[in-house]
């Protein structure tokens, strides 16, 4: 039996889907092509009809979902892509965020797998963190250029904290570290020229 353009369509995005969220989870290096089968519910071989090894998936994944917590700030005026951007802010630096990863970010939790992975994941890397990047960098105070180094800040100090705060026991300094950098980004945030 064949299947429709659509109903291929749909099931390769189930199964980036759900194989995203257990890399994010697991790390690259810390699950195989089965586990990654198994947690999108098809064979080793769906997997494989669908993708020419598991790197393709991390590709899949990096080109689908980095940058997703931003994509609801494109294309609105600056006052509510900053009003939006704060809100996003207080979800992504949240205990939420920090204790699970398989529906988090793409990048705290993948980043280093990036950066070990072929040009092919690199690039379409690179690609979602411009688009990000021209998300927002409206949002930012200052001349165009000022703009996009503060959105490169901005962003590394959210990512760099999640990271941190996923590495430490939960407690005190993992709140900390979530609060002290949301503090500072809120601060970055101004309605001001």
């Amino acid at each position: 039996m064949r299947y429709s353009k659509e109903h291929k369509a749909q099931a390769k995005a189930a199964i980036v889907r759900e194989a995203g969220r257990t890399l994010k989870e697991g790390g690259f290096h810390g699950v195989g092509v089965d586990g990654l089968a198994a947690s999108a519910q098809v064979t080793s071989g769906a997997l494989y009809s669908n993708f020419a090894n598991k790197e393709a998936v991390l590709e899949e994944v990096v080109a689908t979902q980095l940058g997703i917590e931003f994509a609801g700030l494109a294309d609105k005026e600056p006052a509510e892509r900053r009003a939006l951007l704060r809100e996003s802010l207080r979800v992504y630096l949240s205990d939420l965020h920090r204790e699970d990863p398989g529906h988090g970010c793409v990048m705290p939790s993948l980043s280093a797998d990036v950066a070990r992975a072929g040009d092919s994941v690199r690039e379409a890397y690179r690609r979602r963190m411009a688009d990000v990047i021209a998300i927002l960098a409206p949002a930012m105070r200052g001349k165009p250029e000022e703009q996009v180094q503060l959105a490169w800040a901005l962003l590394a100090s959210i990512v760099g904290a999640i990271t941190i705060a996923r590495a430490l026991p939960s407690g005190d300094q993992a709140q900390a570290v979530l609060d002290a950098v949301l503090a500072s980004v809120m601060q970055s945030i101004t309605d001001e020229p």
